[in-house]
């Protein structure tokens, strides 16, 4: 299985051993042939303590235990992945194919040829690639873009009328086929995202995130702070892992968005380790 963790909940477990030792977590997944999924975002997550000067998180003693665990990384342009499949099968009236959006090392995963300039180090350790980003100052960002996806936000829920969700969709394509500089299809747009959107497991990182957002947006009594629109970028991954601990907030939002759509990715997450550990019988 692949299991993607919040990064609250692998520090729970790395510094606390929460609800299970980093020992015990190990075993599991040698014993299952199990991997934990990471992401760029969750990285960046838990080597945040490196940008406070006065934390006293050891961010590397932390990224050296993870890296021994068994893992996998998970690219960070799912949506564009997606999309270029997408376009692919539907100029040439094929099938829609799952994409394989899976890397070997955190430096490849913002490469999306899996090919970064770092490709040439035999040997290039995690705590040391995300020593390299702070030391360069690439480290962090991620409260910019919160901020920026708030005031998104803000827009979205302003918007009176707000249009039909299956009308958006092909807007929203629209400005992801021209932000990820793909070619247009021979068709129009909107017939384009219509094919799309007729299919949940056609692009479904795209879809879940567009109906989760969505939800969100129309949800006028749920007022998300900055920190809760960065847990929304951990759902582009549910499609590709087989479970995923989410917090509070998305969980339900995830739970209502299967429903609407017809797909069980309700009976893929969590909202902690403890109901990951229950559900596979380890605890």
């Amino acid at each position: 299985m692949l299991i993607y963790l919040d990064s609250k909940d692998l520090i729970n477990i790395l510094e606390k051993s929460k609800p299970l030792s980093v020992e015990q977590l190990e075993n599991f997944l040698k014993g299952g042939n199990h991997k934990i999924v990471l992401s760029f975002l969750t990285i960046m997550e838990i080597a945040e303590p490196l940008l406070h000067k006065k934390a006293t998180t050891n961010v590397m003693v932390l990224l050296n235990h993870i890296e021994k665990l068994p893992h996998t990384y998970i690219h960070s342009d799912i949506s564009r992945l997606e999309l270029q499949e997408a376009l692919r099968a539907f100029s040439a009236g094929d099938n829609y194919k799952s994409i394989f959006p899976f890397v070997n090392r955190f430096d490849e995963t913002v490469d999306l040829n899996a090919s970064p300039p770092t490709k040439n180090y035999i040997n290039y350790p995690l705590s040391e690639t995300v020593w390299d980003l702070y030391r360069f100052g690439a480290l962090g960002g991620l409260d910019k873009y919160a901020v920026k996806l708030s005031q998104t936000f803000a827009a979205d829920r302003a918007l009176s009328p707000k249009p039909s969700l299956k009308t958006h969709f092909a807007k929203t394509i629209e400005r992801n086929i021209g932000l990820h500089r793909l070619p247009t299809p021979h068709e129009n747009i909107s017939t384009f995202a219509d094919w799309i959107y007729s299919d949940a497991s056609r692009c479904p990182s795209e879809r879940l995130g567009y109906e989760v957002w969505h939800k969100m947006v129309r949800n006028i009594t749920d007022i998300p702070h900055d920190s809760d629109l960065e847990d929304f970028q951990h759902i582009s991954c549910l499609p590709y892992v087989d479970l995923m601990t989410l917090d509070r907030r998305m969980h339900g939002y995830v739970c209502q968005v299967s429903k609407d759509i017809s797909h069980d990715y309700d009976k893929k997450i969590f909202r902690n380790t403890k109901e990951v550990l229950n559900k596979i019988g380890l605890i």
